[in-house]
């Protein structure tokens, strides 16, 4: 098989980029994950190190002729350019496509079909989509400004409700007998760790596990609430379409979410853990 039957497919995340070469038929040859990457937090330097070290994780025999990269970060022409020329320099395909993780949700869950994609995971986003391009996409603002609904809005919610007294004292306690944590040890990994959002994310498994806590239920319908309220709904034709979801928060809370968007008059269509296989299907020649 020539070099020009194989492609290359990135679904770029903060905490993990998923890897996949398929042949023309959109069987996977070889699939793997690595390190997280986001394309605001590396220089052009460190940008063609973690390419030229994903390199490595491809048998010499088996380079693909095109490569589509979908990452976090990839927000502006002048970054996914520079993505774009750090992949080439790399592998030299003949095709290189470096766009948001946003598109990649689009495409993942709607292929060429009109209506609304949103992430919902470490982080949330969201956007119209014609079948083509996205037409409109609310900010989503990061971790800080936004990020409503996400794995890190859920942990930031809980470990504040938890270190100020807040939350049910059987939820204190249970958490502080999983987590072994002390209020400065959540401020010193909060405030000075590399990636605080996946630190407040790690708490989601806690979240779900006491869903049938009172307390807990109606934070993760606020979170989910305040998600529909900020995001979907300034979409003026929010409802005349379902709502489709990536994401590992949208995965394990699908019948919450189901549940909240009914009270805002939506409907959820597809819920996916992951875009990677929707990306297979739209990216695999007929």
């Amino acid at each position: 098989m020539q070099k020009s039957d194989y492609i290359l497919i990135a679904d770029g995340g903060s905490s993990k980029v998923e890897w996949s070469l398929i042949d023309r038929s959109g069987t996977i040859i070889h699939a793997f994950e690595t390190k997280g990457f986001n394309a605001l937090m590396f220089s052009e330097k460190e940008t063609e190190l973690y390419f030229k070290d994903i390199h490595r994780h491809i048998n010499t025999r088996l380079q693909p002729s095109r490569i589509y990269y979908y990452g976090a970060g990839c927000a502006t022409t002048g970054i996914c350019t520079r993505i774009a020329n750090a992949i080439e320099n790399v592998w030299k395909p003949e095709i290189v496509e470096v766009e948001s993780d946003m598109l990649a949700a689009c495409r993942a869950l709607l292929g060429d079909m009109p209506g609304i994609a949103c992430i919902l995971g470490t982080g949330s986003n969201s956007a119209l989509y014609d079948g083509m391009a996205i037409t409109s996409n609310i900010a989503s603002l990061g971790y800080i400004l936004g990020d409503e609904g996400s794995g890190n809005a859920l942990g930031r919610r809980l470990l504040s409700d938890i270190f100020k007294g807040i939350a049910p004292k059987e939820i204190i306690e249970d958490f502080m007998a999983v987590t072994k944590l002390s209020v400065g040890d959540v401020l010193e990994k909060t405030y000075r760790s590399v990636d605080s959002r996946m630190f407040l994310a790690s708490f989601v498994p806690f979240i779900k596990s006491h869903l049938d806590n009172e307390y807990v239920l109606k934070m993760a319908t606020e979170a989910f609430s305040s998600f529909f309220q900020r995001n979907v709904m300034l979409y003026p034709s929010a409802s005349s379409h379902p709502v489709n979801f990536t994401g590992s928060v949208a995965a394990n809370f699908a019948p919450l979410l189901e549940k909240t968007a009914e009270k805002f008059g939506l409907r959820i269509g597809i819920i996916e853990a992951r875009p990677m296989p929707g990306l297979i299907r739209y990216h695999t020649l007929p």
